[in-house]
């Protein structure tokens, strides 16, 4: 066998194997893409609010700069104009526009669920096992757009439970002042038993917090639903509106510009979220921490 044949055959092989090596690659990189956003999620997603220094009144108007995101739905695309020959010159929308609006704002309470599906405040920093029936009560100050994520552990995609059939008719869009309680309106040929129209808790084996991360935005996400439409006959599917991606979280949080602080609200036990940066002022995204008794 002569050289230049032993080179051909040698081509031959790399030609066939360099198919192979890049899709290892590829692999090796997703891999280590899923890695960084799991990593990333354990940082991201967790409580962020400090207590704050002195009481703030939600009540009264802020100056605010309102700040355009891609990820939301009026956001508006530079524009494109033709300079000179084949170069091309982008010019931004102008976003920055001040005006005079409330400080988002939105209380939390959790209900403890009776046995006739009556409810009772509930301390958020207690223990919970899966024995407890829970519900969560949402306020805000101001009429906006308001999700919830429920987690097992940060890291690992979300289940969208507001909007959900079982509060606001399904829709997201809340009103001010307006107390949302999730999940309520259960269907009595789904959920026979008032008690379990609740978030129930996985055992402490399988997850030992539960992770709920509200998001409350002055104008509507791209990447999650705004109303829930669902003929489904379960309480699962009823409860929520599909999954979001851990990783589309993490982004939603690092795009905020917010500074949130917390306070009492307006019961023995509520918590109130404030974001107080007057320069990014268009969401609020919080994470709440169930933790729970090991049986």
């Amino acid at each position: 066998m002569n050289q230049k044949t032993i080179v051909e055959k040698i081509s031959l092989v790399a030609l066939i194997l360099l198919p192979f090596f890049f899709g290892a690659t590829n692999s090796f990189a997703q891999v280590d893409e899923v890695l960084i956003v799991k990593q990333k999620a354990r940082t991201a997603i967790k409580p962020k609010a400090k207590p704050a220094s002195k009481k703030i009144d939600i009540a009264r108007n802020v100056s605010i700069t309102r700040v355009q995101k891609k990820s939301r739905r009026n956001y508006k695309k530079p524009a494109v104009v033709a300079k000179q020959k084949s170069t091309k010159s982008i010019v931004s929308n102008p976003v920055v526009k001040r005006i005079e609006i409330l400080p988002l704002a939105v209380q939390l309470r959790l209900l403890s669920v009776n046995k006739d599906g009556s409810e009772s405040e509930f301390n958020p920093q207690a223990t919970f096992t899966p024995r407890d029936r829970l519900r969560l009560s949402i306020k805000a100050n101001q009429r906006g757009f308001l999700y919830v994520i429920r987690q097992k552990f940060p890291e690992e995609d979300g289940e969208i439970i507001f909007p959900s059939q079982l509060a606001n008719g399904g829709s997201n869009l809340v009103a001010a002042n307006y107390e949302y309680i999730i999940p309520s309106n259960c269907p009595k040929d789904v959920v026979p038993e008032p008690r379990d129209c609740a978030l129930i808790l996985a055992p402490y084996a399988e997850s030992p917090q539960e992770f709920f991360t509200v998001i409350f935005t002055r104008d509507q996400l791209v990447d999650l639903p705004d109303d829930v439409k669902n003929t489904r006959v379960s309480l699962v599917n009823l409860m929520t509106a599909g999954k979001i991606q851990s990783k589309t979280l993490v982004n939603l949080i690092e795009d905020s510009g917010q500074d949130l602080v917390s306070q009492a609200g307006d019961t023995p036990f509520a918590v109130r979220i404030i974001n107080v940066n007057p320069n990014d002022n268009e969401e609020i995204i919080e994470t709440f921490v169930l933790n729970k008794l090991k049986n």
